[in-house]
């Protein structure tokens, strides 16, 4: 159908005749190709007038590849491998593409082209087993034709093909017993399919993690790091099964159900085959901001204040045998708790703060809000608990600064914990004196370490701290000791 636009213009005819031209220039128009025979996956030159506009082409009922709009008079076309055996060649220019809807211009030849189905074969013997995920390389004769190998019943990603070699991408059967091997390819009777191997044995690979959490909490994803993670069948934690959120090669996601309890949690990844890998994680049932944690945090967070005392050095220590530990059940039992923790050495010592952290540097902005609404019933139930790993053996101290210049420092009794750790929690809002509430914004927390005398004699002195973060209880399950002030005999605390 032709619409003509008249214009109230006085160039009204020429307007006219060119929307006619348009219109006729965008119907196709085929005046004959070659070859009238071509084989499955070759080309078909197609000859006529204005190809340039043609959006879809079709062999019979069955739509193939535009290779290339090589001009206005020529196009060529690419012969699907489900093309029929034979088939006019249809043309067609949408113009819904130019916001006409359902107008179509379609040309048809008159001659039929016939298409050739060559039988591809195999000359590669192949193995009697392979390991899921493995490629396999498969050689012979047109098997650019092959539509796909199948083991068992799972077909296998195809990961290369070309006319003499097709790489493929061994896939789970879900049996550990052999299964048969075959290939399908198209030919003018339908699909055909024949047996590459009758009996073939597919070994399945264990998940293994290369890295876990060093903390589970409540309301968090778990993200579990690894190889062959995609043969997991399940995960239970604490023996109660687990919703999987994401399963992929070299990643597993999960949550810890809502009735499991703060403490050591059995992590149990089940892979299809039935086999089992057992992790022990710590798990946190509350509230939980982390601050920082020299598992993830850089060195450089800390400011080494070397213009108070040139000789100050930290490091960031590794050794997996002076990490931090949980003491659990009452302290019978130690679990270690991380790869790092974070070491200042103070050699000619001064009384001022010389490594400082800044909490807004390094939590999120989400975080940083529960910092800052602590106190607001909201978040941590109103009763945020500050907890922190701390190592000392020469009275090394700590001072903390919540919200203004008003700070907290240990006290000299408890600044010394002979060289043994301790994860120290205090209860920032504690309902006796409440001596943790500070004025200003929560959230502007401030850690500096500093030595608590001066000395010139070039000894080492040291502190080693690690994991600052807020919950909403006392960690008593890991062993937490509770270094809250509750009454005027019980001095943890020195407020300046």
């Amino acid at each position: 159908m032709l619409i003509f636009v008249i214009s109230s213009s006085c160039d009204a005819d020429v307007e006219v005749d060119q929307t006619v031209e348009e219109i006729e220039s965008a119907t196709p128009i085929i005046t004959g190709f070659s070859p009238t025979s071509v084989n499955v996956t070759e080309t078909i030159l197609v000859e006529g007038e204005f190809l340039q506009f043609v959006d879809r082409a079709f062999i019979g009922d069955v739509e193939t590849e535009i290779a290339s709009r090589v001009s206005d008079t020529q196009i060529l076309l690419r012969v699907s491998l489900d093309a029929p055996s034979t088939g006019n060649i249809m043309l067609i220019n949408d113009l819904a593409r130019q916001g006409q809807d359902n107008l179509e211009f379609t040309a048809t030849s008159t001659d039929v082209v016939s298409v050739n189905f060559p039988t591809p074969s195999i000359t590669t013997t192949l193995a009697t087993e392979a390991t899921a995920n493995d490629v396999l390389v498969i050689e012979g004769n047109a098997v650019n034709l092959i539509t796909a190998i199948t083991f068992g019943d799972v077909e296998a990603t195809i990961a290369f093909q070309s006319e003499d070699a097709i790489a493929i991408i061994v896939p789970n059967p879900g049996t550990l017993d052999s299964v048969e091997v075959t290939f399908s390819y198209n030919s003018s009777n339908g699909i055909i399919t024949e047996s590459l191997s009758p009996a073939f044995l597919v070994n399945i690979p264990t998940p293994e993690a290369s890295a876990t959490p060093r903390i589970m909490t409540r309301d968090n994803t778990v993200i579990i790091k690894g190889s062959n993670m995609e043969f997991t069948n399940s995960v239970t934690v604490n023996s109660i099964e687990v919703e999987i959120t994401k399963k992929e090669e070299s990643e597993l996601n999960f949550m810890v159900p809502p009735e499991i309890p703060t403490g050591i949690a059995e992590v149990v990844i089940t892979d299809t085959e039935d086999r089992q890998t057992i992790f022990n994680i710590p798990y946190i049932n509350g509230e939980y901001v982390e601050m920082f944690d020299m598992d993830s945090t850089p060195i450089d967070f800390w400011n080494l204040r070397t213009d108070r005392d040139d000789t100050v050095t930290h490091e960031e220590v590794t050794d997996p045998l002076e990490q931090p530990i949980f003491r659990i059940n009452g302290g019978t039992e130690t679990f270690p708790f991380g790869n790092s923790y974070y070491r200042v050495n103070y050699i000619q010592r001064s009384s001022s703060g010389l490594s400082e952290g800044s909490v807004d540097e390094v939590v999120n902005p989400e975080e940083l809000d529960k910092l800052a609404n602590m106190y607001d019933g909201n978040n941590f139930n109103g009763t945020p608990v500050l907890h922190f790993f701390m190592r000392t053996n020469e009275k090394a101290s700590m001072r903390f600064h919540m919200g203004n210049s008003d700070r907290r420092e240990i006290t000299s009794n408890f600044r010394n914990t002979n060289g043994e750790w301790l994860l120290i929690a205090v209860e920032l809002n504690n309902p006796i004196d409440n001596r943790f509430i500070i004025g200003g914004n929560p959230a502007d927390i401030q850690f500096r370490l500093t030595p608590t005398s001066s000395s010139s004699v070039p000894e080492i002195k040291s502190g080693e701290y690690d994991w600052f973060i807020i919950t909403d209880k006392v960690l008593t399950e890991f062993g937490a000791v509770n270094w809250t002030d509750t009454n005027s005999t019980t001095n943890f605390w020195n407020a300046q």
